[in-house]
């Protein structure tokens, strides 16, 4: 198991190795497409959703959870991005989950 801190949690968090790569690769490919900002702001949900599943009885985070989590802590579009068409349609289902607690592990 590795440890790695998140925006949100004070404390290290148990992770896989390849979990926490996972992680290490997204942050940095939303770094690179969309700048620091938006992958500050990855984090931060990131991080949120990972103290939800610790909360949540988890001792640690495996490559599913963290897939999980990556996958649809999307960051917010940017305001001048259409959200109409099937892209919008698809952003409102990943936020209404995300709402409802249903992308937890």
């Amino acid at each position: 198991m590795e440890q790695i801190t998140v925006a949100g949690h004070a404390d290290p968090i148990p992770v896989s190795p390849v979990a926490a790569k996972l992680l290490r690769e997204r942050l940095e490919e939303t770094r690179q497409k969309r700048g620091a900002e938006a992958a500050d702001q990855l984090e931060a949900r990131v991080g949120e959703r990972i103290v939800l599943l610790l909360e949540s009885g988890k001792p640690s985070i495996d490559l599913g959870n963290m897939r999980a989590v990556v996958t649809y802590a999307e960051v917010p579009p940017e305001e001048d991005e259409p959200t109409t068409g099937i892209g919008g349609a698809i952003r409102g289902i990943k936020e209404k989950l995300a709402q409802r607690g249903g992308l937890q592990g």
